[in-house]
């Protein structure tokens, strides 16, 4: 895939037992999108919540070491983690514990899928996510018994490395659950998911409206996720945009990456779960 190529492989960051290295590479790039999208899955979560009046729960797809969770559960910025994680690189038992000292918000609850399993595990034995799933969604090897039933599915950053079969394989999932004979309260999920301008969404917007799903790129500005690593990683990714026709100044031309932002919800539900309030709005892209 052209627009994979494009992009620096940060695996080796993502598969070790604690999230120093990954936190490290990530302040040095600038990537701070968690801190940008932050606001925007908690408007949907307490939406969801005031409209369900039940605990949230929330899986988030490529959540690594469940910087997601950390933040939105206790309210804390990417430069919170970096000043506890690099500053004295604490065991796992002092990351579960300083996270223990905090005060979490309990209306959610986080489960979370991702290919790297020390990455999971780190967010299972430190609490931020009541369960890690380790599988590749495009394999479409899932188990109606590992995936939870969930209220919202979120995303920041995996999209393009992951596509419509992906997609595809969770709502085939979502159907079964329906289908089971305790399922009458079940509702279909909200998706939520901030998505690099280098990738092209028309299959993935197809595959929602085949699940009766519409999918919405919200009037944010565009949100910067991080710096390009490196010229050539500019050069082709502006390179590529231009190919599409997409405009890059005032955006890419300055040395980032910027994603869109898009919200998916069941067609027969009423709209307003995918709007933006104006202040978060202004928030985002900056």
């Amino acid at each position: 895939m052209e627009e994979l190529a494009v992009k620096r492989d940060f695996t080796n960051i993502y598969t070790q037992k604690l999230p120093n290295a990954y936190l490290k590479e990530m302040k040095r790039l600038d990537y701070r999108i968690p801190n940008e999208t932050k606001p925007l899955y908690l408007s949907i979560a307490k939406q969801l919540y005031k409209k369900l009046s039940k605990k949230i729960n929330i899986i988030d797809i490529g959540s690594s070491y469940g910087i997601n969770s950390a933040l939105m559960k206790y309210d804390l910025k990417m430069s919170d983690l970096d000043n506890f994680f690099l500053e004295q690189e604490p065991s796992i038992k002092q990351s579960r514990q300083f996270f223990e000292d905090l005060s979490g918000d309990d209306t959610l609850d986080f489960y979370q899928i991702d290919i790297s399993e020390p990455a999971l595990k780190f967010s299972e034995n430190t609490g931020l996510c009541n369960k890690g799933i380790c599988v590749n969604l495009e394999s479409g090897s899932l188990s109606i018994k590992e995936i939870p039933r969930s209220d919202m599915i979120i995303a920041t950053g995996c999209i393009g490395y992951i596509g419509y079969r992906a997609f595809s394989n969770l709502f085939e999932l979502i159907k079964k659950q329906q289908s089971e004979p305790d399922s009458e309260t079940l509702k279909q999920p909200v998706f939520a998911f901030s998505v690099l301008r280098i990738f092209d969404m028309d299959k993935i917007e197809r595959t929602f409206d085949h699940y009766g799903y519409s999918l919405v790129k919200n009037d944010l500005k565009p949100i910067r996720q991080r710096r390009f690593s490196d010229l050539e990683e500019k050069q082709k990714t502006i390179s590529l945009l231009h190919d599409k026709g997409i405009d890059t100044k005032w955006l890419e031309d300055d040395g980032y990456f910027y994603a869109d932002f898009y919200i998916a919800s069941p067609k027969r539900l009423e709209t307003d779960l995918i709007l933006m309030p104006e202040k978060l709005k202004r928030h985002a892209g900056h």
